[in-house]
């Protein structure tokens, strides 16, 4: 910690001194001490240094007097100390007030005090100090050096930085989600030993972000501090220092001062810290990055079915930390405006490059998995594909939409702007089946949006008859069934050929109810009367004939999921 004036005025020399103004300016830092005597002012001010003076330069310029202590504030000297005497007797009150209001500390020294011992006394203590500031700056130097070259992990570092600092340490990566702590290890005879779970830590964070002072670091890109008020933790001070590579934001490493206000040096310490973080962030970042890409491709090869039934797939996904022995619900995401949504937030209108649109959807993946754990998560383009652990009994599906639910919410937050929807596959209880669950979910969320585009969230048991025609609807017998039923429509003109498919629609939708299906329809009723007239002459059939309506209903669905 570097000397302050109040220290200073412990001194022998300042034995019999008082402070005239600006007693809460007394904690200012001082580096120099030095003499005030010279007309000049202007030239001679500078920023932390404590001047002595005997009023020579000022004592007959009222207008200096008045404008003087308003200067050496905007210079950012750390006070004046005033010798009365042959030139000075007593400051003027304009002085006074002025020092006051800026909390500029004014001393007075007594009678015949010796301006050369003030200056040998004062720099000797700056001076002592500054060099137990050079040597523990020297000594954090090496223990970090010592610990980056050892081969430490993340987790390592980020202990030795905590033990340096004397404060609990969190390390984030670029967007500010946390990748590593360590706690003060010090047993503190003033202060109980503090423990943080990891999701009180992540909830720091996201308070911590919320108050808008990470955004001002990101565009900054300098070490800061702040205190922040929130409900439940009350008041936290922080110190945050970005960890930069080739001038990029690669992480952040946040002191939380819950023991002691960083020092002076240990400012310098850290952005030391953030050089050896910067390497252990990226280390940890590139083996996260080739994991995930493995777990990924794995993840693929089984619901894509390109992988052996057997043990060695088992073990394989144990070495990859993936348990496939659980009951999962496959659930598909279609980010629908994805192309536009990155464009705008992550590339800056930059050409399209497959590695940076990976790297983008990683980003979304972390905010899906930061607080559900038990997914398991894959990508692929603008899709993103969910293990969604579940059990299979009469609330399976109301479990799974809520995780859903969940799933939406996480990425409305992240990225309000961005459209989704989802489909959901029935359960699935052995590995083997993943794939049927897969192609469950993709032809679900395919269909539902067919079906209803308002939805955005469509779950495979609630498609009825859908589910056997999506399984049939590339065969040529089920294109041969709708040319059969509805295929003289086609000969048709466009505008009577889509009046007559709305007709029949809302026909059966009211369970050939006329009345209810012209309201739909917004016509009279004996317009839909006549209307389903023509279309039982054209077609050859008769609307009161049970088997008739079943093939006509089932036709129409057949040409939803056909896109006729």
């Amino acid at each position: 910690m570097a000397v302050r004036i109040a220290d200073l005025l412990k001194l022998p020399t300042f034995k019999l001194s008082h402070t005239l103004a600006g007693v809460r300016g007394l904690i200012r830092e001082v580096e120099y001490i030095d003499v005030l005597e010279h007309p000049d002012i202007d030239v001679l001010i500078k920023p932390r240094v404590l001047y002595l003076t005997s009023g020579f330069a000022f004592h007959e310029n009222e207008k200096l007097q008045e404008t003087l202590i308003a200067h050496m504030e905007d210079i950012g000297a750390a006070g004046l100390v005033v010798e009365p005497g042959r030139y000075l007797t007593l400051l003027s009150s304009r002085m006074i007030e002025e020092a006051n209001r800026l909390q500029f500390p004014i001393v007075e020294l007594p009678q015949g005090a010796v301006f050369a011992n003030i200056i040998r006394e004062g720099l000797e203590q700056i001076f002592l100090q500054q060099s137990a500031i050079l040597k523990r700056s020297q000594e954090i130097q090496k223990q970090l050096t010592k610990v980056a070259f050892s081969g430490a992990n993340l987790h390592q570092i980020s202990q030795t930085i905590a033990n340096l600092m004397g404060n609990t340490i969190i390390v984030a990566d670029q967007n500010f989600s946390l990748l590593s702590f360590a706690f003060w290890e010090k047993e503190h005879k003033n202060h109980k030993r503090k423990v943080y779970a990891g999701r009180t830590l992540d909830q720091y964070l996201y308070n911590l972000e919320r108050t808008g002072f990470i955004d001002k670091i990101r565009k900054t890109k300098k070490a800061d501090r702040v205190e922040v008020l929130f409900s439940k933790q009350g008041e936290q001070a922080w110190v945050v220092v970005p960890v930069l590579v080739n001038d990029e934001i690669l992480g952040y490493i946040a002191v939380l001062e819950d023991y002691q206000r960083m020092r002076e040096e240990d400012w310098g310490a850290l952005v030391q810290a953030a050089t050896v973080t910067g390497m252990a962030i990226y280390k940890q970042v590139v083996e996260e990055e080739v994991a995930r890409r493995q777990r990924n491709d794995f993840l693929f090869h089984v619901l894509e079915g390109h992988l052996p039934l057997g043990q060695e797939t088992i073990e394989q996904a144990k070495l990859l930390q993936i348990s496939l022995y659980a009951t999962w619900s496959i659930i598909q995401i279609q980010l629908v405006n994805f192309e536009e949504y990155r464009r705008r937030h992550f590339t800056d209108n930059m050409p399209e490059e497959a590695a940076s649109k990976q790297r983008d959807l990683a980003i979304l993946i972390d905010q899906l998995t930061a607080k559900q754990k038990d997914l398991l998560v894959a990508c692929k383009q603008e899709w993103i594909t969910i293990f969604c652990p579940t059990t299979v009994n009469s609330q399976t599906r109301e479990q799974v939409m809520q995780r859903v639910e969940i799933i939406r919410q996480e990425l409305q937050r992240f990225a309000p702007e961005l459209e989704v929807a989802v489909g959901v596959s029935r359960p699935c209880e052995d590995y083997k089946q993943l794939p049927v669950a897969y192609r469950d979910a993709k032809e679900t969320l395919e269909v539902g949006r067919i079906l209803d585009p308002l939805a955005k969230v469509y779950y495979f048991g609630d498609l009825g008859v859908y589910q056997i025609l999506t399984k049939l609807k590339d065969m040529t017998e089920l294109k041969d069934y709708y040319e059969a039923i509805l295929g003289r429509f086609d000969q048709l003109d466009t505008l009577t050929h889509n009046e007559f498919i709305k007709t029949l629609e809302a026909y059966f939708t009211v369970n050939g109810n006329i009345f209810k299906a012209a309201q739909i329809l917004y016509l009279h009723r004996n317009s839909m009367t006549y209307r389903l007239k023509r279309i039982q002459d054209i077609l050859g059939v008769d609307l009161d004939d049970s088997e008739v309506r079943f093939n006509l209903q089932l036709a129409l669905k057949i040409r939803k999921i056909s896109q006729r």
